[in-house]
């Protein structure tokens, strides 16, 4: 009995400390597919900027709608508080509450969030085109972490926890 519950354990804790190299992994992965999405995002205010006389509200739900799917996202989370807040803090604290972005990516969207509608038209394209180059930036580092660490991470979950399993036996 005793032989049963040890081997259940051990299988546990190899389980548990691979999900978490996984989960971590993940977050690199997370991160880089949010980067892509909002330059997506972007070139998308862009054109309706460019080309139409749209509400900053309009822009954002269907860009929420179209780019993200309805699915929670800085866009979305700017809507809610835009009313309350203005438009440069509720973009800077939807940015905060992102958790796939990092500090660095973080800092880089909320420049973009300053003169967010408070310019000219030339002025927002110029400044979304600033920010694109900024991201690309980003994604090409994200991108890199992303090689460097994805199956490192993975791995490095396995392997601690058949080392935990090792020590236990």
């Amino acid at each position: 009995m005793l032989g049963i519950f040890k081997i259940v354990l051990l299988f546990l804790i190899l389980g548990s400390c691979t999900s978490l190299g996984i989960l971590k992994a993940r977050s690199y992965d997370n991160r880089v597919i949010e980067l892509k999405k909002i330059k997506n995002a972007l070139a998308m205010l862009k054109s309706k900027i460019e080309f139409t006389y749209e509400p900053i509200k309009d822009i954002f739900s269907e860009i929420s709608k179209v780019v993200y799917a309805d699915q929670e996202n800085i866009f979305q989370e700017s809507l809610k508080q835009i009313d309350q807040s203005g438009i440069t803090q509720s973009w800077n604290k939807a940015v905060e509450k992102n958790i796939n972005l990092n500090d660095e990516d973080k800092a880089t969207i909320k420049m973009f969030g300053k003169l967010l509608g408070k310019t000219d038209k030339d002025g927002q394209i110029n400044e979304i085109n600033v920010t694109n180059k900024l991201i690309d930036t980003l994604l090409e580092k994200a991108e890199d972490e992303k090689h460097k660490n994805y199956k490192l991470f993975k791995t490095l979950g396995s392997v601690v926890g058949l080392g935990i399993c090792i020590i236990l036996i």
